[in-house]
Formats: C-alpha cells, sequence, structure tokens
C-alpha cells in the first residue's frame, strides 16, 4: 500500500508540475552579464503557466551538456526573459534580506509596483507592493484577492484627481483574478504619472 501511495504522490506531483527550460539574462552582483538558460517549472494542465517560485530563490542553469549549475539569489541583481507566452519579464534582487527575487510589474519616477511569488501547494500565490515615490508611502495588496478601491484612494490621497479615477474603474475584471488586472493596474499607475508629470 505504501508503494502504492508514493507512486501516486509522485504520478500527482508530475501532473502538477512540469519542468522545462528557458532563456535568461542575469546581471550578477558584480555586474557580469550571463546569457543563460535556466531551469523552470510550469503548470501541466497549462504548461504556459510559468511558476516563477522555481527560480526565485535559486536559480539553476543548465547548458549544452545537461550541467547544472545553481546561483545563489544574493549574487544576482536582475534576471529577465521571455515567457511560453510570448511576455518579457523583469525580476530584481529588491527584497529586504536580498534573497528573493522580485518582479518588477511597472516602475516609474513616480511610483512603483512589484510581486512577490510564493509557493502554494498546488501552485503560488503572489502578493503585490506599490510605492509612492513621492510620499514615501507603500501598501500590500494580496494578488488573487484584487484591488480594493478603499486601500487605492489611501495610496493615492496626495492626488485628489486619482480619487475619481479609481471610483471609475470598471468592476468587470479590473478587481479579480483574470488576465485584465494587471493591465488594468498599469492604467492606473499611468494615469498617476501623467497627472504628476504634467504638474
Amino acid at each position: 500500500m505504501k508503494k502504492f501511495f508514493t507512486f501516486f504522490l509522485i504520478f500527482v506531483i508530475s501532473l502538477v508540475f512540469s519542468q522545462k527550460t528557458l532563456d535568461a539574462k542575469i546581471l550578477t552582483s558584480e555586474n557580469d552579464s550571463l546569457t543563460v538558460k535556466i531551469k523552470v517549472r510550469t503548470n501541466a494542465i497549462d504548461p504556459n503557466l510559468l511558476y516563477v517560485t522555481s527560480f526565485n530563490t535559486k536559480i539553476t542553469t543548465v547548458d549544452e551538456n545537461g550541467k547544472k549549475v545553481k546561483i545563489e539569489i544574493p549574487k544576482v541583481k536582475e534576471l529577465s526573459l521571455i515567457d511560453f507566452n510570448g511576455k518579457k519579464r523583469f525580476f530584481i534582487n529588491k527584497s529586504g534580506d536580498q534573497k528573493i527575487l522580485l518582479e518588477r510589474m511597472y516602475d516609474s519616477e513616480n511610483v512603483e509596483w512589484y510581486r512577490n511569488y510564493s509557493s502554494t501547494m498546488g501552485g503560488e500565490n503572489a502578493n503585490d507592493f506599490l510605492f509612492n515615490k513621492k510620499t514615501n508611502k507603500g501598501v500590500g495588496l494580496i494578488y488573487f484577492t484584487g484591488l480594493p478601491k478603499k486601500r487605492l484612494k489611501e495610496f493615492f490621497a496626495d492626488e485628489p484627481k486619482m480619487l475619481t479615477i479609481v471610483d471609475e474603474i470598471r468592476k468587470d475584471g479590473g478587481f479579480s483574478q483574470t488576465s485584465d488586472y494587471d493591465s488594468v493596474m498599469i492604467e492606473i499607475l499611468e494615469s498617476f504619472d501623467n497627472i504628476k508629470n504634467n504638474k
């Protein structure tokens, strides 16, 4: 019975996670640029769904001969790649302890938006962090629960026009776990930039 359970567990894990490689560029803490292939996990049901947790705490590179080399995150400044959906993505070592890569979602003169990924039993969770460079104020948001208007209004309180913009955001995906989430968030941050830059 134990053998069956072990086999079943391995089978289920292999269904949940599929391993692949992606071309990536790494900028090391010593400012060396590396062009590498990195080992990543994807979802077996959706093979284009990249699990960032497969490389955000330790990067495994694979050479032409299949030799694997692990790079600890404190030795990495930045990592960039094009995911399986053709989207260019950037990850930087900006965490407090320098031991995890955060995805840079948006960065301007006025505001930053980063995403932190963590593993769960069947995949991964994500938390977002917005930082207003003008007020030195930040706010954390749990990605999968959406963007609460009240917290956004508090975050953008230094610009009264933003309160109207946040109120007018559509509710059909702008505040829920959909592919629309990121584009709506970028629209909000671009609106904030436009207001700040036109003063």
